[in-house]
This record gives C-alpha cells, sequence and structure tokens, in this order.
C-alpha cells in the first residue's frame, strides 16, 4: 500500500508564499554579523547577486554597483593570482584559494578565500557561495616573529612582548610536543603551561580530528603539499567544543626543526556558516516543497472539478427534462466532488495548524471500546468499504488518559488508508490493545504495499508513493498521522513490501484514567 507522506519539518501550505523570503532573510541577517567577506554568485545570471557588508567595507563595492561588472574588484587583484582567483569565482566545486590583492583604499593585503557551491537535490547548481578573510595580520605577524626568533639571543625582551600579547595562539611544536604556547594558546586550547609541555600535542585535539591534523603534519614534515589553513576541535570540557583554525610553517627552533603554528578561533564563525548551510537547505526545501503542492494541487482538484463542470452543464442544458433520478444522481456526483475537494481543503488547513503550533495534547478519560465503535460507526455511514474493517479490542476495560481528537485523526486516517490501498475483496485488520501506560493500534492490510524506495520520505508533506498509479491522495494524510503521534507523546512504525500489504503499529501514552 502506497501513502502519502511529509517530512514533521515541513512548512504550513498557508505559509509557503512567504516562507522562502523568510529564510533568505534569516540567511542574509547571518552573513551581516559575520567579520569575514560573503558574496553569492548566481552562474545562471553571471551576477553577483548579494554582498555582505564585510565584502563591501573592504572592496567599497555592494551587489548593486557590481550588477553589470561583476568582476571589476579582480582588478585589485594581483596579476600572478587572478587567472586562480577567476576560477576560484566560477568554481562549482567546494575549494580556497591564497592569494594578494591590492585595496582600493591603498595598502597591500592577503585574502584566503573559499567557494562553497549549493546544489538542488536533482544536482543542479543553485549558487555559489564566496567566504574570504582578510589574512595579512598572520603574514605580518609571521614576519616579525621569524625577525624577533632570529635576534632572540639579543632582544629577549622584544620577542616576549611580541608573541606574548597578540590576540592570536602562538604554538612551536617538535617532535609531536609544545615546546612553547603564548598566553592566547593556552587560553584557546584550555590547558595550563604545565599540562601543555607534559603529554602529546596530539592528545588535546578532538578524537574525531586527530587523524586529520597527524596526517597535515606528517606530508608538512616530508615537505609535501599541504592545506595552508585547516581547522580542528579542541575539546574544553565533556560538554564544551571549541573550533580552532591552524596555519603552520617550518623553522629552526634553538636549532632544531621545529613547527611554529597560529591559532584562530572560529567556533562562531564556524556556527554561522552552519547556519547559513542550513538556512540555504531550508530555502530549498521550502521551494521544492511549494512546487510539490502546486503539482498535486492542480492533479486533484481537477478531477473533482471536471465533474462538477460536466454535471452543470448537463443539468443546464437538459435538467427540465431528465428524469427526478437522473437529476439526482447529477446532483449527488456534484456533492461528492465538493466533498473531495473540501476534505483537501482540510488536510491542508490542518497542516498548517499542526506547523504553527495550533493543536496541543489535551488529555481526557477516554472509554476505548466505546468511543472506537462511534468512530466505526461514522466509518461505515460515509465509507462502502468500511465492512471490511474487523475491529478487536482487548485489555482496554478501564478508561483511559488520552487525546480524543489526535486519537481520531490518526485512526481515520490510517484505517482510511487501509481502505483505499487495498482491493475490495480483502480484508482489513484494526488491533487495539491496551499495554501499561500505552495503547497500541495496529492497522494491517493485503493492499498494494509501499515500494522500499519510497519508506524513507514516507511522512514528507506532498510527497506519494510511486506505485499509486489513478488512487487519488493529496500526500498529506501520513504527515497528519506522525504529527498527532508526536503530539501524543507516541511512535509510528511500518512494516511493508510493495505488492505484499502495510502494517502500521503506533504505540501511544495513555495511562488509566
Amino acid at each position: 500500500m502506497a501513502h502519502p507522506s511529509s517530512p514533521p519539518s515541513s512548512p504550513p501550505a498557508e505559509t509557503q508564499a512567504s516562507a522562502p523570503g523568510e529564510a533568505l532573510a534569516l540567511l542574509r541577517q547571518i552573513a551581516s554579523n559575520i567579520d569575514a567577506m560573503l558574496w553569492s554568485w548566481d552562474p545562471h545570471t553571471g551576477r553577483i547577486t548579494y554582498t555582505n557588508p564585510a565584502f563591501e567595507a573592504f572592496w567599497g563595492l555592494s551587489a548593486d554597483t557590481l550588477a553589470d561588472k561583476p568582476w571589476q574588484w579582480l582588478a585589485h587583484v594581483d596579476l600572478a593570482d587572478r587567472e586562480r582567483v577567476l576560477n576560484l569565482q566560477t568554481s562549482a566545486q567546494k575549494r580556497s584559494e591564497e592569494y594578494k590583492v591590492i585595496r582600493p583604499q591603498g595598502g597591500n593585503a592577503r585574502l584566503n578565500q573559499r567557494a562553497l557551491p549549493m546544489y538542488s537535490s536533482s544536482g543542479q547548481l543553485l549558487r555559489v557561495i564566496h567566504l574570504a578573510n582578510n589574512i595579512t595580520w598572520q603574514l605580518d605577524t609571521s614576519k616579525q616573529l621569524r625577525v624577533e626568533i632570529g635576534r632572540r639571543t639579543d632582544s629577549e625582551a622584544k620577542y616576549r612582548a611580541v608573541v606574548e600579547n597578540v590576540s592570536e595562539g602562538i604554538l612551536v611544536t617538535a617532535a609531536g610536543r609544545i615546546l612553547y604556547a603564548n598566553p592566547k594558546a593556552l587560553e584557546l586550547t584550555s590547558l595550563d603551561e604545565e599540562t601543555a609541555k607534559s603529554r602529546p600535542f596530539i592528545e588535546f585535539i578532538h578524537p574525531d580530528d586527530r587523524e586529520k591534523v597527524m596526517g597535515n603534519h606528517m606530508k608538512r614534515l616530508r615537505g609535501e603539499a599541504v592545506d595552508n589553513y585547516y581547522q580542528f576541535r579542541v575539546q574544553h570540557s565533556h560538554s564544551a567544543t571549541r573550533w580552532l583554525e591552524i596555519s603552520a610553517v617550518m623553522f629552526e627552533w634553538q636549532g632544531e626543526p621545529a613547527t611554529l603554528n597560529f591559532l584562530t578561533d572560529v567556533t562562531r564563525k564556524r556556527q554561522a556558516e552552519e547556519d547559513m548551510l542550513k538556512a540555504l537547505a531550508h530555502e530549498r526545501e521550502l521551494s521544492e516543497l511549494k512546487s510539490r503542492f502546486v503539482a498535486v494541487a492542480s492533479h486533484e482538484f481537477r478531477t473533482p472539478l471536471a465533474a462538477i463542470l460536466s454535471s452543470v452543464e448537463l443539468l443546464d442544458a437538459y435538467g427540465p427534462s431528465f428524469p427526478a433520478s437522473e437529476r439526482r444522481e447529477l446532483l449527488g456526483q456534484i456533492k461528492t466532488a465538493v466533498a473531495r475537494m473540501n476534505s483537501m481543503v482540510e488536510q491542508v488547513l490542518m497542516t498548517s495548524r499542526l506547523e504553527l503550533g495550533k493543536f496541543q495534547f489535551e488529555a481526557a478519560p477516554l472509554a476505548v471500546p466505546d468511543w472506537l465503535v462511534q468512530v466505526m460507526g461514522e466509518f461505515e455511514r460515509g465509507n462502502p468499504q468500511a465492512s471490511r474493517v474487523s475491529l478487536t479490542c482487548d485489555g482496554l476495560d478501564a478508561p483511559r488518559t488520552a487525546d480524543q481528537q489526535l486519537l481520531r485523526y490518526i485512526v481515520v486516517n490510517l484505517v482510511g488508508n487501509a481502505l483505499k490501498y487495498s482491493h475490495p475483496d480483502t480484508p482489513v485488520q484494526f488491533a487495539v490493545r491496551g499495554e501499561g501506560e500505552q495503547i497500541h493500534l495496529r492497522i494491517s492490510d493485503q493492499g498494494i504495499g509501499i515500494p522500499e524506495a519510497d519508506l524513507p520520505r514516507l511522512f514528507g508533506s506532498f510527497h506519494r508513493g510511486t506505485n499509486v498509479g489513478n488512487i487519488s491522495g493529496t500526500g498529506i494524510g501520513l504527515h497528519i498521522v506522525k504529527e498527532c503521534v508526536d503530539l501524543h507523546q507516541g511512535q509510528i512504525e511500518v512494516s511493508s513490501r510493495a505488492g505484499q500489504g502495510t502494517t502500521f503499529t503506533v504505540r501511544l501514552r495513555a495511562p488509566l484514567a
């Protein structure tokens, strides 16, 4: 049996028109509050569509001024680096480059730039996000340190004044151990000087990042090419993790080969990037959801509208000459089509109310067996197939504390789907039993089943099974079921194979009243 589905996090249908704009506004708010330069390039138009304040402050240019000449700022990139940077700008792969620029305000600078391509679920390149950091200070500090370290025997005081007062962490390592750490490095790694020098440096790195850090270190020792900048985590406590960016150069320390490491805290920057990527993914999800809704709505509304139109045209043209029985039949078709459209609208509105938090869990004493008889009686009056349902109830003699409205949505949708997606000659088993502080519902059919590829998206909005054929549906019902189960502090499981039927098992918290 193939069923409609939708992610619990899908947005309400009635807010779909504005949700992508809200996601874009969130993305821009994140971008406006990071120190890195950020801009967005549209590969379809060749234009830069957004620049954040850090970009505009550095270059004196904005997306508006770059509209007709998106690469005019590349004239300030050093000629030796320009071709690499242009390739990076239009890259469809995640990569980075370091290059020299002459600032419009004067003076040289060094930038480290990363390209982050964003793809749709179908693999289409949507946009490329670029992030650039001004790393001039690191080059200046490195140059100054080399000079001061070279003169250490002559000017110990000047050396300490440089390294102990810079705002970045500085580590000197050799043979896997820390030989020197300035105060900022100790702060960033949450170590004291004695501890830092007593254990191998790799022990202070998050276990998941040790292989990467050690691999880069070994490549550098062998003289192989290695990223100048990369990030890793240090564990400050059992719950707190800090992201550091490291750049390293080989040099001599007290006559022996050693590594000079610069450490920068990029925790906030990393979080901002992750938030930005989530906002972009959410924007893409909303766009795809809107497309699915339009496709489903246009298809599912077309059939009842056609039935209404044809019935009205017949009544208009030949109504007076029709026998009363035929007029009643046509009016019945109109009522059925209107009821079908009304049901679809109600499902969409129900999804919206659930997403907006307008439904609350409101438990009250409920005599489950009596209530089930009432619900199945309503089914029999509205669905001629309801006689196929075999209902059993066990262990529910005493009233239970449950939300009757949420329970009704769960039962009506699951039993209705079992009838819809199974042959009229096959039975549907509906078993309900009490077990401890829970009630368990099990609905089984012998219908068309759910293809394995559809199971991961079973509860997603406006997504229907690939084997439903001409069976009508909006793809919302199971999303409503999942939301109601979650509100009722329960779990739902499905077992199914294409052509072999489907079983849904729902466990809801419902203690004795």
